[in-house]
C-alpha cells in the first residue's frame, strides 16, 4: 500500500508554494549566477524522484498489461466454453428451419437479396445454422428482383448467377417473384 503522508513522494512535498524560490515563479525575476546554482541543485532530488516515479509507472502499466492479456484469454476460454452450452445448440434442424421461417419478410411477403436480412443473415451465423438455412426450401422461394437499366454486364451477369442459386434452393415449391 502507498504511504502518501508528508514525505518526498508526497503530492504536498512537491507543492510550488513550499519552494525556497516560491516568490520568484510565476514572476519576470532573472535568476542570479548564485541563484541558478541553487535552482541546479534544488532540482536534483526532484529529478531523481521524477525518474523513479515514471520507472515505476511504466513497471506497474507492464504488469497491468500482462493482467489484462491474460484477463482477455481466460474471458475467451470461459466465453467459448459457455457457447457450447448454449440451448440454441439443442434445437434439432427441423425446429430451427421453423423458427427461420418466422423470420422471412410479411409486409412485403418477398424476400430481398441483402445480407442483412433474412434469409441471407442466417447463413452468416455459424456453419450448422448456415447448412439448415440453405436446406430450408421455404426460406427460398420468394424474392424481389431489383434490376436497374444501367447495370454493366458483369454486374448483371453476377445478379442473375445469385438468383438462379437463389432459387435453386427453392427445391420444388411454388415461386413467389417479384420484380423491379
Amino acid at each position: 500500500m502507498l504511504d502518501l503522508s508528508y514525505s518526498k513522494t508526497s503530492p504536498t512535498f512537491w507543492d510550488s508554494s513550499r519552494s525556497p524560490f516560491a516568490s520568484m515563479i510565476g514572476t519576470n525575476h532573472v535568476p542570479t549566477l548564485s541563484e541558478l546554482n541553487q535552482l541546479k541543485d534544488s532540482l536534483l532530488l526532484p529529478e531523481n524522484e521524477l525518474h523513479r516515479v515514471n520507472f515505476e509507472i511504466h513497471r506497474i502499466r507492464t504488469f497491468l498489461d500482462v493482467l489484462s492479456q491474460e484477463k482477455q484469454q481466460i474471458e475467451r476460454y470461459i466465453d467459448a466454453h459457455k457457447a457450447l452450452m448454449s440451448p440454441v445448440r439443442q434445437l434439432p434442424s427441423e425446429t430451427l428451419s421453423e423458427i427461420f421461417k418466422w423470420c422471412l419478410p410479411f409486409d412485403p411477403p418477398y424476400a430481398v437479396r441483402n445480407i442483412y436480412q433474412a434469409p441471407l443473415i442466417l447463413t452468416t451465423i455459424c456453419r450448422s445454422w448456415r447448412l439448415t438455412a440453405i436446406n430450408t426450401p421455404r426460406l427460398w422461394n420468394s424474392l424481389h428482383v431489383y434490376l436497374p437499366p444501367h447495370l454493366s454486364r458483369l454486374t448483371c451477369s453476377r445478379r442473375i448467377s445469385g438468383i438462379t442459386t437463389w432459387l435453386k434452393r427453392s427445391g420444388s415449391l411454388p415461386l413467389s417473384l417479384s420484380f423491379h
